[in-house]
């Protein structure tokens, strides 16, 4: 039996879910990412699908951090990205937060000849843009917090053995930037689910490593 067979099976056990087949099925699709776990996260969708931003910063942020062309229009051009909503989506990190003084970047797969979806983010120090974190991942939930800056639901997308493993984790925000603090979720294509309460603390210390040994964490 191989190794990861044998992770298959005790992921199955930690999730309470039976391990009914594999898939190779890579896409990122909205319906893999509507996934939240309770009541008190806010469902976040992101289809790409807009033409204007709603704030006309948001365009400029875009230029300051050169990750786009303004004078292109083209919608479809991946490794010359136009400054639009196609490939970009901003979200507040903080309520009545200036957008220009910080924000969440999601970027659309293939953006730059990356393949998959990343969440970007930003604040502004001593007049400039830093990215504090970077995630291989996609947004799909926020969750108050106390800190004021929400907690964010990001499902990524790993690969063994061919097939994808798709994990739901929380980070949240400790000052300067977003930090792991728990694994939701652990799926293949047809096994796995929401891992069990007893077992959370363990999965978190593991899926942690997956995530920065795999670079989905930058």
């Amino acid at each position: 039996m191989s190794k990861f067979i044998t992770i298959k099976i005790s992921l199955a056990l930690i999730t309470g879910l039976f391990i009914a087949s594999c898939s190779n099925d890579e896409e990122d699709t909205p319906k893999q990412d509507k996934i939240v776990e309770s009541t008190d996260v806010k469902s976040i969708e992101t289809l790409f699908d807009s033409d204007v931003f709603p704030d006309p910063k948001m365009s400029e942020m875009l230029q300051e951090l050169n990750m786009c062309n303004v004078n292109s229009t083209d919608t479809l051009d991946y490794n010359n990205p136009s400054c639009t909503p196609r490939f970009f989506r901003f979200f507040p990190m903080k309520e009545k937060m200036p957008i220009e003084n910080g924000f969440l970047l999601q970027v659309k797969s293939k953006v730059s000849g990356f393949p998959l979806r990343r969440l970007l983010v930003f604040v502004r120090e001593r007049g400039q843009l830093v990215k504090v974190n970077g995630f291989v991942a996609n947004l799909i939930g926020q969750r108050k917090s106390e800190s004021g800056y929400d907690d964010l639901l990001l499902r990524f997308n790993g690969n063994e053995e061919g097939e994808s493993i798709f994990y739901n984790c929380y980070f949240s925000w400790n000052g300067s930037k977003y930090t792991f603090k728990s694994v939701e979720v652990i799926e293949g294509a047809n096994w796995g689910g929401p891992v069990k309460e007893a077992f959370k603390d363990s999965m978190s210390i593991e899926i942690e490593k997956v995530l920065n040994q795999t670079s989905m964490l930058f």
